[in-house]
């Protein structure tokens, strides 16, 4: 299922992508495209594993988002098991890729389709949770604040014919941060049936980690978040003055140094492995799901179910360990060199995977 609008979706690399997944023995594909918003959740709906093993999107977190939520009728409490499921396959095609990121899958299309092709020849799947928010179902995060604020701008710019490329993301940032300093929410958190943080200026339940406006560059509000365990929460009580700017540039790896002089963990407000969050506010606010603007509210309830869908993934790609040692604690220097340093790895396995194709069917 191939999103043709998605940012990085291009004709010149359909023949690779396709090349790849045909190189899978036994494999047999049929293509779909969508045409509008909320089309991948209409061509799917009621499709179980009698029908298709997997279903392959070409498209960023708002094509799965649209997957997910047509397979699972948007409740992952009420839908089949994901035993009943179809797996699915991303290979990413838009802006920011948040969910290939965090299952460990190439960014680049093409790469990214010679490593599902090795996992589909395996059969490898991996059980992750799914989240429910606004009579939706989400994986990346919901947010009610900054990144809601940015959301909703650059679907604006879309809408007037921009693309959303990472480096757009900032000017907006920059306005929505400048906006919640001088007028702040008021947002009262209550986690697992206990009251955890009262008039917070932002608040990011997050299914996966990372998640990310700027491309590669991983922001982190919750290091220890796995997309097989519960959410994760993160609020902020301030964002005024330059403890703000330096908490907010801390997400990004920025001046991790200055964490202690400016004492950003009296902030902080960070809740992982959570079944039941409860946002109120004073007013409403904005709200996104997966990098999707949903529209304006002042309550939402959020629940997550373990294991509600299987991914064509590794599930011991994005270990917690694992990244909180070479990501989440990293200044971002650190942080781009491994980022680089994965492409390049993802870039040599796919060579390797295409000549061992060559030599095993010769012309």
């Amino acid at each position: 299922m191939s999103n043709p609008n998605s940012t990085s979706n291009s004709a010149r690399r359909m023949p690779s992508i396709v090349r790849a997944l045909r190189s899978v023995d036994g494999i047999r594909l049929t293509s779909m495209f969508t045409a509008y918003p909320g089309h991948a959740e209409e061509m799917v709906a009621g499709i179980t594993v009698r029908d298709y093993d997997v279903i392959i999107s070409l498209g960023g977190d708002g094509t799965i988002n649209e997957i997910v939520n047509g397979l699972m009728d948007s409740n992952p409490f009420s839908a089949l098991p994901a035993t009943e499921l179809p797996a699915i396959a991303t290979i990413p095609t838009g802006s920011a890729n948040v969910l290939a990121g965090a299952l460990g899958i190439p960014r680049d299309p093409v790469d990214a389709a010679w490593y599902i092709a090795s996992l589909l020849r395996s059969r490898t799947r991996s059980a992750i949770s799914v989240g429910h928010a606004a009579e939706r179902c989400f994986l990346v995060n919901a947010g009610i604040g900054i990144d809601a604020e940015v959301i909703s701008t650059m679907e604006q710019l879309r809408h007037n014919g921009t693309r959303a490329k990472a480096v757009r993301y900032l000017p907006a940032i920059f306005t929505a941060w400048n906006e919640l300093r001088k007028s702040p929410p008021q947002i009262t958190a209550t986690i697992d049936g206990k009251e955890f943080g009262r008039d917070l200026a932002m608040a990011v339940v997050s299914n996966s980690n990372p998640w990310t406006f700027l491309g590669d560059l991983p922001i982190v509000t919750n290091p220890t978040v796995s997309l097989r365990r519960g959410l994760g929460f993160y609020g902020f009580t301030s964002l005024k003055g330059v403890t703000g700017l330096v908490a907010a540039a801390n997400l990004a790896g920025f001046f991790t140094r200055l964490r202690s002089p400016f004492h950003i963990e009296a902030r902080e407000r960070r809740v992982d492995n959570a079944q039941h969050i409860q946002l109120t506010a004073t007013a409403p606010l904005r709200l996104q799901l997966d990098g999707e603007y949903i529209n304006q509210r002042d309550s939402l309830n959020i629940r997550v179910k373990q294991g509600a869908i299987n991914f064509v993934a590794r599930a011991d790609d994005y270990t917690e360990d694992q990244f909180t040692k070479k990501v989440a604690t990293r200044p971002v220097d650190e942080r781009l060199l491994v980022v680089v340093t994965k492409k390049a790895m993802d870039r040599t396995r796919r060579l390797f995977s295409t000549s061992q194709k060559t030599e095993a069917n010769p012309a």
